[in-house]
């Protein structure tokens, strides 16, 4: 079983519970003035986890469907839906053979670093499937770790207590594979579980190069959703653009 079949569950949402509503909220905020998204569009929330920036993106009046493979996250993301709204709408598939017709869809979003788990050519097609699945000129935002920040500041070992529960998370990178390697412990009383994160560190220039591969123009890129620009000390490396059509690409 890969590492991503079994950690996003209960005890994922333990250890990343700072990432909460209100945050999810902020970025809605910050993502709608950027790609100015509008009343009606069709929404994509690609690896969309439990759904905490599907809600808002729903108020704003936008069809959003959130795509995961988690059935366990699905189901608190369907319930934290709005009563009497069709929308958020969430489906269970692979992120690698996402079930939806080509150019479906005007905004695509994949947020919180989840991009990056598989092999170097699943993650050059999961970019092509972001671009498969936009209409021209559609609009796409990825919010993505920093390597560099990763790499100046890593903490190979870090512990806290939450409700009882010891979490430990030791991190390391892998120089050969260039992927950063987590494992976390969670210990209550004599029980131990044992979860891994593994994800591709993909450097700001390789990173725009496989975009452009994918037909995905690139806007400036960012350091946080704020709209602050990026630099090697960002919190976050975040890209966004529209699709281009086949004039953009021909000239």
């Amino acid at each position: 079983m890969n590492w991503y079949e079994r950690w996003f569950g209960q005890e994922y949402l333990l250890v990343y519970e700072h990432r909460d509503i209100r945050e999810a909220g902020r970025e809605i905020e910050a993502i709608r003035s950027l790609l100015r998204l509008t009343e009606n569009d069709l929404v994509l929330d690609l690896c969309c986890g439990p759904g905490r920036h599907d809600s808002p993106l729903a108020r704003m009046g936008c069809r959003i469907i959130g795509l995961d493979y988690s059935m366990e996250l699905l189901k608190l993301a369907r319930k934290s839906g709005q009563p009497g709204s069709p929308y958020p709408v969430y489906v269970r598939a692979d992120a690698r053979k996402i079930p939806f017709r080509d150019e479906a869809f005007d905004v695509v979003l994949n947020l919180f670093t989840s991009f990056g788990y598989f092999s170097d050519e699943e993650n050059r097609g999961f970019i092509r499937s972001i671009a498969r699945l936009l209409k021209p000129e559609g609009r796409y935002y990825i919010d993505y770790l920093n390597p560099r920040r990763v790499k100046n500041n890593l903490t190979e070992e870090s512990t806290r207590e939450r409700d009882g529960i010891t979490i430990t998370e030791k991190r390391r990178i892998d120089p050969f594979s260039r992927r950063i390697e987590k494992t976390i412990l969670l210990r209550l009383d004599d029980h131990i579980q044992m979860f891994y994160e593994s994800v591709r560190l993909y450097e700001k220039e390789e990173m725009l190069a496989i975009l452009e591969a994918a037909g995905l123009g690139v806007e400036p890129v960012l350091g946080a959703s704020n709209g602050e620009p990026y630099s090697p000390e960002s919190e976050r490396m975040i890209f966004y653009g529209k699709k281009l059509n086949k004039r953009n690409l021909t000239g």
